[in-house]
């Protein structure tokens, strides 16, 4: 499985890189190659002395995040190799019975209990603070963390606003108006 590994205030050995490959191999046997779009992983150690593991996978524009946090460095990548493992499957499972579902015409409402809705696409939630910044700082962190969005408050406006990169690299802004 091809991924990207990147390590903000950690030196990524080749020990931790062996021991994340490894702890991979799980998660490779259940996708296809040509079902993996990209896969980033980030390991950062915190102001806590925590190591921070990010997995960001996007299996054909299902987008997975995991992120555990600990302080040994072996662990966090087991907790996060484990929790990762866990939401493929789920997702696989659930495009699996998506697709059984709409292969056997049923006639019944839309609205029944189990059936498939947007919101079953949400692979994982995450609750982040709004950073408030200007919009050259927004720039500068979009673009240092390699994000394809950011949402912030603006300290000059007081207004909410996202930025967003387009297919040809170009970031774009959007202000929200109450």
């Amino acid at each position: 499985m091809d991924y990207r590994i990147t390590g903000k205030g950690v030196e990524i050995s080749d020990a931790i890189k062996n021991y994340l490959e490894k702890r991979l191999d799980k998660v490779d046997r259940v996708i296809y190659d040509d079902e993996l779009v990209s896969f980033n992983v980030r390991i950062e150690k915190d102001g806590k002395n925590q190591y921070v593991v990010k997995f960001n996978m996007n299996l054909k524009g299902n987008i997975i995040n995991v992120e555990e946090r600990h302080p040994d460095i072996y662990t966090a990548i087991d907790f996060a190799s484990d929790a990762l493992e866990k939401q493929v499957k789920k997702l696989k499972e659930k495009i699996k019975n998506h697709d059984h579902r709409r292969s056997v015409p049923v006639e019944r409402p839309l609205e029944e209990p189990g059936e498939f809705s947007p919101s079953d696409k949400i692979s994982s939630v995450k609750r982040v603070s709004l950073l408030n910044m200007d919009l050259d700082e927004a720039v500068m962190q979009m673009e240092e963390l390699n994000h394809k969005f950011l949402v912030f408050r603006n300290v000059n406006t007081g207004e909410i606003n996202m930025l967003y990169r387009d297919e040809d690299g170009e970031i774009h802004l959007l202000e929200m108006a109450e």
